[in-house]
């Protein structure tokens, strides 16, 4: 009886440890995400592979816009014509072009809430006031999963409904001369092109605008998140993007007015 009942004890020793350091675990990771008040950067380029001139002059603005933003949310959306691209994501691109649409032609930019393909263009972005709130998060991804941990924070009163969404990315996706045909990109003699920042996947399945996080914050308002994708197996150099929105019908399109976001990459 002494020797089953020092088991037991052990035993539930040993489970209040596990729990314990779980609970400390999380309760570090989420001391650890610190969001700031700078603005980070946003922009979209639609693109796609059978595109001339997302080959020739598309890929590398949409990369200089990412040397401008480091740390910002850069993506690429694939498209499909009259041959179709395998990068795309029909239900996603279609649920950002609703708001933020192509104007008919490819490629085509949005720097913040602004359709525009100049030089300057993230530059304009990075020096606009600072906006009301940032993003902070990490990421891991284990057994076919990415699961990720938000942090939201605001540092001055907002009006409204405010979005987060949060996207997979791609970098790394062989489009030269050596890469399957599907996935050649006209218009590029480069045959070592890659095709980066590729939308694979959002938390929300196919919004890309995200959910509800909050409503009429006010100053120093802190919104946690949790969120699992999946992810295809398929997919290799995948990250994490955040992205914060505010809704509002009253001005024009796009309604979801870009705020603030952050790109991590492990």
């Amino acid at each position: 009886m002494k020797t089953k009942s020092l088991l037991l004890l052990l035993s539930s020793v040993f489970l209040l440890t596990t729990v314990s350091c779980k609970k400390k675990k999380d309760e570090d990771d989420e001391k650890q995400l610190k969001p700031t008040q700078e603005q980070k950067g946003f922009a979209i380029n639609y693109t796609g592979t059978w595109c001339g001139a997302c080959g020739s002059w598309g890929a590398p603005l949409i990369h200089q816009y990412a040397e401008d933003a480091p740390n910002g949310a850069v993506i690429c959306v694939h498209l499909s014509s009259y041959t179709s691209d395998p990068m795309e994501n029909s239900a996603l691109s279609q649920s950002f072009e609703i708001d933020r649409t192509t104007g008919g032609y490819v490629p085509s930019f949005w720097i913040g809430d602004v359709n525009d393909n100049s030089n300057s263009a993230m530059t304009s972005l990075l020096n606009q006031p600072v906006p009301e709130c940032g993003v902070d998060y990490s990421y891991e991804i284990k057994n076919g999963k990415m699961t990720v941990k938000t942090k939201v924070k605001f540092f001055d009163d907002g009006q409204g409904e405010y979005y987060l969404s949060v996207l997979v990315l791609e970098d790394g996706i062989p489009g030269g001369s050596s890469a399957p045909s599907n996935y050649q990109q006209n218009g590029t003699n480069d045959p070592n092109f890659t095709h980066d920042f590729v939308l694979r996947a959002s938390a929300d399945q196919n919004r890309a605008y995200g959910h509800v996080i909050a409503t009429d914050p006010s100053s120093g308002d802190v919104i946690d998140g949790d969120y699992t994708i999946d992810l295809d197996g398929s997919w290799n150099d995948v990250y994490a993007v955040c992205i914060v929105w505010r809704k509002d019908i009253s001005n024009g399109r796009p309604y979801y007015k870009y705020v603030n976001a952050l790109k991590r990459k492990n």
